[in-house]
């Protein structure tokens, strides 16, 4: 820790120096107008706790992964128990995630990435795809439907400016673990037609034994305008992706030596000899209609599709599926402008998934052949409506709610009949969300949200993949209450949110494994959830005049946890108080962005996070780790051409830490170790 703090006292004193030097050509922060709650405006606006991960953050944590750019931001945690496995968790809502991302609901543009059955393959987005990310912390159903835990807006590729241009980017990096990542952009635009296709290709033999992963991506997106008053959207997504799973490891093994996959038991084999492991191939394609129907009307209404082929050998079974979605959404909005301006947005969306799932034993990464298979169809629907208004300048009020339904049916078409296939349904559930903001000074604003959560259980979760069926599990709910700040200071040079919430959630659903390491899900009672968080940006110099430093950002984002089971109980354990599964109590992030020699560029990021309980019980925890990153790199323009060619350093100090730790793990097999140093060395050329 004394290095942390000699760190931050040097930075302190640095960025003083130069403020003092360069203060009156200090340029004020980059904003950007954002979609979250349809309000269109920067964060500062929205009477919500809303991050935002521009571009610029996105490409300088990794050429590849989302997992350090998420855990920059405060109360989002996103994990790898392997590479490319992703978890996320926001404000608690890992309990359900033991791989993938559920209780998140995703968008990619006006597309969803959720599917009709809960579930969303986050790790199909390729960095390189992506312009920047909205994050929405806390229920937001009133306007995305069901999930407690928050939403996310992936904005693609975003386009040039009107007119006849081109572009062609080139990346190549490679280093540790045998790390090779490339990706390929061409953009091309004319005043009426915009384009721009992504190629990309990452591979890596990874750290621990049996964690090599392989992934390709393909992603075209268009933009068709037809006068001022209609434009067409569209997106085509595929991706291929391949990665092993070494497994979770206990803590004797991963004091040992963390690099081992999972070994043998007397009862089990090791993931080495069942070649443990996920393949994904997943294509989407999305279309979009956006239509002025007069100066205060407009329409838009889009619909996706995916088809998703998913094979997971794993130590005890091997499951494969076939899915395919479709969604539909559509929205209205009438907006006036002046003194007292009105928006008033209202709409509807609603998902289709059919899916076969076949389980059976795994024969050293052979399915035995003795399948048990089901055949389920999921429905998800909900209508919305939403007021944004402002009587008076420094009042504004947003008004929401929604309606949402959900059921699904589920048949035994080959193996043993079970009690429980047939259909369900859950009753429709009102989501609504009141939020008002005054601002008794135009840089300065207090937000108040009253939100309803809810959220039923995912086919994941009904239906695992050993093969059981669970439909007793019931939906969770609670409510959410939520007070913040948000500051504008020094000429905008300086922005700061703050907030406080306090979730209550009934029917937790939770995950256990059996005696087979099996996994399942039950409904744990409920969970008292209250936190603090607090993000902070300062651009201390953003100058060219300055012959040696020309730019410094200083961010820093903050996360105090207080989560604990209010009643839970399974059998004679009664686990009411404890603190919830896989949740740090604190999270310190620290990043300092230099750009000097007006060609050299930095970042270096500290990532402080405590520990977590392991298990419901409280007995086992993951220790508090310290994680240092950075980007090094020179930047420099040739006529026409773009150079930049930079250095990544993850894991500086050589920290032994688990990253995507496995819940309620049977036989204490909880630890998941990350990388030790590594290096990626890399070029990008712009045309």
């Amino acid at each position: 820790m004394r290095i942390s703090i000699l760190f931050f006292s040097s930075i302190f004193f640095l960025s003083n120096s130069i403020a003092q030097v360069s203060k009156d050509s200090t340029t004020a922060l980059e904003e950007i107008n954002i979609k979250a709650y349809e309000a269109n405006t920067i964060k500062q606006k929205i009477p919500a706790s809303i991050s935002l991960i521009s571009k610029t953050a996105l490409q300088r944590a990794s050429t590849y992964s989302l997992v350090p750019a998420f855990n920059n931001v405060a109360g989002v945690r996103m994990e790898e128990r392997s590479p490319g496995s992703y978890r996320l968790s926001m404000r608690g809502s890992l309990l359900r995630s033991p791989f993938g991302v559920r209780n998140v609901k995703v968008y990619l543009n006006d597309f969803l990435l959720t599917d009709a059955g809960g579930n969303t393959y986050l790790n199909l987005l390729d960095v390189a795809g992506l312009d920047h990310v909205e994050i929405i912390k806390g229920p937001s159903g009133s306007i995305y439907g069901a999930g407690t835990g928050g939403a996310i807006l992936f904005s693609g590729t975003d386009f040039f400016s009107d007119g006849n241009e081109k572009k062609l980017k080139v990346m190549l990096s490679a280093g540790s673990f045998g790390t090779f990542n490339e990706n390929v952009s061409y953009q091309y635009n004319t005043k009426k037609f915009k384009s721009n296709l992504v190629q990309s290709h990452y591979q890596s033999n990874g750290y621990r034994v049996q964690s090599s992963m392989r992934k390709d991506n393909l992603q075209y997106q268009f933009e068709f305008n037809q006068g001022t008053r209609a434009s067409i959207n569209g997106i085509v997504l595929f991706s291929d992706l391949h990665y092993n799973t070494p497994g979770g490891l206990t803590a004797a093994q991963f004091a040992a030596n963390p690099k081992q996959a999972r070994p043998a038991t007397a009862s089990l084999p090791s993931a080495v000899d069942q070649r443990a492991g996920i393949y994904n191939r997943t294509g989407l394609l999305g279309v979009s209609l956006r239509y002025k129907l007069s100066e205060k009307w407009t329409s838009t209404s889009s619909v996706t599709s995916a088809m998703t082929g998913f094979k997971n050998p794993f130590i005890t079974n091997y499951e494969k599926r076939n899915e395919s979605n479709i969604g539909l959404r559509t929205k209205f909005a009438y907006q006036t402008s002046g003194l007292h301006p009105v928006q008033w947005i209202s709409g509807a969306e609603i998902q289709f998934g059919h899916y076969r799932i076949d389980s059976s034993g795994n024969n050293k990464g052979i399915s035995d052949g003795k399948s048990v298979v089901d055949r389920v169809n999921a429905k998800q629907l909900f209508g919305f409506s939403q007021l944004n208004y402002s009587p008076v300048d420094f009042l504004r009020f947003q008004v929401g709610v929604s309606i949402n339904s959900f059921g699904y049916d589920l048949q035994r078409i080959k193996g043993l009949l079970l009690n429980g296939a047939g259909t369900s349904k859950f009753n429709p559930q009102l989501l609504p969300r009141i939020a008002c903001m005054i601002e008794p000074f135009s840089a300065l604003g207090f937000y108040v949200q009253v939100a309803k959560g809810y959220s039923s259980p995912t086919i994941a979760e009904i239906r695992p993949s050993a093969g059981g069926i669970y439909t007793g599990l019931q939906a969770e709910y609670g409510w959410n209450k939520e007070i913040g700040l948000k500051l504008k200071a020094f000429g905008n040079r300086l922005g700061w949110s703050f907030d406080y919430f306090e979730f209550n959630l009934k029917d937790a659903i939770v995950r256990q494994t059996n005696a087979a390491g099996a996994e399942y899900f039950i409904n744990a009672g409920s969970t008292n959830q209250r936190g603090v968080e607090s993000e902070l940006n300062w651009v201390v110099l953003n100058s060219n005049s300055n012959k040696i430093f020309q730019k410094l950002v200083i961010s820093q984002a903050t996360t105090f946890n207080d989560f604990t089971f209010n009643q839970y109980q399974i059998g004679s354990n009664n686990y009411s108080g404890k603190k919830l599964t896989g949740v740090p109590k604190e999270v310190f992030v620290f990043s300092v962005d230099a750009t000097f020699a007006k060609n050299f560029y930095s970042n270096i990021s500290f990532n402080y996070t405590g520990s977590l309980p392991l298990n419901d019980a409280n007995t086992f925890n993951a220790s508090s780790y310290r994680l240092w990153q950075m980007k090094f790199g020179w930047k420099k323009k040739l006529k026409k051409t773009d150079l930049d060619y930079f250095v990544l350093i993850d894991n500086m100090l050589n920290e032994k830490y688990s990253l995507g730790n496995d819940l309620n793990a049977f036989g204490s097999r909880f630890f998941n170790a990350a990388p030790k140093r590594n290096i990626l060395i890399g070029l990008s050329i712009g045309l």
